[in-house]
């Protein structure tokens, strides 16, 4: 593997739980380089480098620091927080990175055949420090959940490494019951034939049904305590593909192109049409209706947007959409905005588009419908699956503590 950044130990705080890391970047590329290293991954990743003889390397294997999955969802066991106190030469325009990679001297960082950094001859430590001075790079204190994780280091370390940044869960004290568990999906739902093409899903308002529906006018509802067909029916493709159920009655309906026109309903219970009248529904406001201003506004530079729902208390957003190479669902903090777990379906292209998403109004569940495509095809639609998350992270670490 490429090394992506250097590294040296600054300080380390034993009682504190604190260490003191400056990060290097040695990769560069025309036009880039690798990104800063804020996220608390990066350095769960850089403890582990040398751990396989410390309590960390008994807690932590390095199949698992190397799997991206693995080490999102459990950082948050081991780093407890991170914080940016210098940037060097960051951002670097484009102009500037090509002008890092013309000079080698500049983009140069030792080998780790040398000695710790304060045994070093001086002319190479000369070369390391110019490296930091002249490169894109940060220092950083972080804390971690327990002085074990970090006491195989000493001041003076330094190394290279091929560790990077990825999304590490970013939970608030108590959180943890609130938030989808995108890695482990409960059931994944294969209602529609290849030739169909997933629409809309919606819970019924006790959350006791999900009613899902396709292009073609296939209608399928699933009973949510087993996640078992409860339901089918199809409706001719005069009825356009948007569903809503009855307000307090297991009846889902489709609604007609035409408005005035009749809505097909069924009650899934006794699994027959019923007659339901159209219903005028809430409005919900992302702007003041009194003078029209903005009531909030929440960035989002990394990902094209496939489908936006808010949970049933307003607290987070559940995005879908595509990140370079892959297809991601994220949750994100209204109060805040920031993401508090994130999770790619799948590696590289793979063959799924997102449709849309849903929170059940019990709050225990999410649900995305997505589209699969063949890839080698033209992205043609083959059909489409239905995953479920359940609400709810763990409380409590999975990876055991040394003896």
């Amino acid at each position: 593997m490429t090394d992506l950044y250097g590294v040296r130990v600054l300080a380390v705080d034993l009682p504190s739980r604190r260490i003191r890391l400056r990060s290097t970047v040695v990769y560069y590329d025309t036009g880039s380089h690798a990104p800063l290293t804020d996220d608390a991954s990066f350095f769960l990743r850089v403890f582990g480098d040398s751990a396989d003889d410390a309590p960390l390397g008994d807690v932590m294997t390095r199949d698992q620091r190397l799997d991206e999955a693995w080490v999102d969802a459990n950082t948050r066991w081991f780093i407890e927080s991170v914080e940016r106190i210098a940037t060097r030469n960051y951002p670097l325009t484009d102009e500037e990175v090509d002008e890092l990679l013309d000079d080698e001297d500049r983009v140069s960082f030792p080998w780790e055949e040398e000695p710790r950094f304060d045994e070093l001859p001086p002319e190479v430590a000369a070369e390391l420090v110019l490296s930091e001075e002249t490169n894109v790079g940060a220092d950083y204190d972080v804390v971690v959940t327990d002085p074990r994780w970090i006491e195989h280091l000493t001041v003076g370390d330094w190394w290279r490494t091929t560790a990077y940044p990825t999304h590490a869960d970013r939970l608030l004290p108590g959180e943890a019951t609130a938030i989808p568990d995108l890695r482990h999906p409960v059931a994944v739902l294969k209602p529609f034939s290849r030739e169909d093409e997933p629409r809309h899903l919606a819970f019924s308002d006790d959350g006791r049904f999900l009613a899902v529906n396709s292009e073609g006018g296939e209608l399928v509802v699933y009973d949510a305590t087993s996640w078992r067909e409860c339901f089918r029916a199809r409706a001719d493709n005069s009825f356009s593909s948007w569903l809503m159920w009855v307000p307090g009655e297991p009846v889902i309906t489709l609604r007609h192109h035409e408005e005035p026109r009749p809505q097909l309903a069924y009650d899934v219970v006794r699994g027959t049409p019923v007659e339901a009248p159209p219903q005028s529904g809430r409005s919900r406001s992302v702007i003041d209706p009194a003078d029209g201003r903005t009531l909030e506004v929440i960035e989002n530079d990394d990902i094209k947007i496939r489908s936006l729902k808010v949970s049933p208390g307003g607290d987070y957003l559940a995005i879908s959409g595509e990140s370079p190479g892959k297809l991601e669902v994220i949750i994100q903090r209204v109060s805040d905005h920031q993401v508090v777990t994130r999770h790619a379906i799948g590696r590289g292209w793979y063959p799924l588009q997102t449709y849309e998403m849903a929170w059940s109004p019990d709050g225990q569940w999410l649900a995305a419908h997505l589209t699969v495509v063949e890839v080698n095809s033209g992205w043609e639609p083959m059909g489409g699956e239905t995953h479920i998350f359940r609400v709810g992270l763990p409380t409590e670490p999975a990876v055991p503590g040394p003896e």
